[in-house]
């Protein structure tokens, strides 16, 4: 839908706008739900969470602006490595044999993804290292709310972090002596729809890792995106407006092939914390 929007007319900071004031508007209602005692002198460590989910969410509209969702969506699956990585630096708890297959599995994936592209001389250096920036500043984010976030005061933690990213987009919007809203129908309908579902997203992996310390297996589940954004491109594609997976040829197919990887990683994911479950 966000990929529609752009390609209705809405620009790039529009919708990241758009997108970043909805994610607010959508968590605050989550600080009267709060039962925990808040830790208020650490107010800092929620702001750090939405510095890095500013400039992660910046980074992937600007990689879903350059490349095909079929291919950024997917990418953004990398996001579990960089999680297993920050676990371990700043939590120094050390994921397991299966999950550390897992996350690499999700990388192998995302390679065979975009080798059909690469071989075809495609200029993808650029979107594909944006939208690797955009998975391991995503990665920090995570890897902070599942390490904090519980003993802050998890519900607050999280709205917390993501109203502060509404001030940020609200002081980018102001330095860019603010750029109009107004939108067409159609524009405002897949924008506004786009960032709803961004933001339904946002609360439930927010929650998921605010209240379950397993950052790495959640972040495999997680990756099933690029599997959704396979089959939604194929089944909804032309409907959305989105022809990508006739036009992209050969590559759509190793794109599935990709896909596969990914599924098999997040299987493995999901059976080992069946067997060992955190909480």
């Amino acid at each position: 839908m966000i990929k529609r929007a752009l390609k209705e007319g809405v620009t790039m900071d529009q919708s990241f706008h758009l997108t970043n004031l909805v994610l607010g508007a959508m968590f605050l209602p989550l600080l009267f739900l709060e039962k925990s005692v808040v830790e208020w002198s650490e107010f800092w460590k929620p702001l750090l969470m939405g510095v890095a989910f500013f400039v992660g969410n910046w980074l992937a509209f600007f990689g879903l602006k350059r490349g095909d969702v079929s291919l950024v969506t997917p990418i953004m699956g990398t996001k579990v490595v960089f999680v297993a990585v920050g676990v371990v630096l700043l939590t120094g708890k050390v994921p397991s044999v299966p999950l550390w297959i897992a996350a690499f599995m999700t990388a192998a994936g995302i390679f065979v993804m975009g080798i059909a592209d690469l071989r075809k001389g495609r200029h993808l250096h650029f979107t594909v290292g944006v939208t690797l920036g955009s998975a391991a500043v995503f990665g920090l984010s995570d890897v902070i709310v599942s390490w904090w976030a519980a003993d802050f005061g998890a519900l607050t933690f999280i709205t917390l972090g993501f109203l502060s990213v509404s001030v940020f987009t609200s002081v980018m919007w102001l330095l860019q002596r603010r750029p109009s809203f107004r939108l067409k129908a159609g524009q405002r309908s897949w924008a506004s729809w786009g960032s709803v579902l961004i933001g339904l997203q946002a609360l439930a992996m927010s929650i998921a890792l605010s209240f379950f310390d397993d950052a790495t297996g959640i972040n495999v589940v997680y990756a099933s995106r690029g599997v959704w954004a396979i089959v939604l491109v194929v089944a909804l594609g032309v409907s959305l407006g989105n022809r990508e997976h006739k036009d992209s040829g050969k590559a759509f197919w190793w794109r599935i092939v990709g896909t596969f990887i990914l599924t098999v990683a997040i299987v493995i994911a999901v059976v080992d914390r069946s067997n060992h479950p955190i909480v």
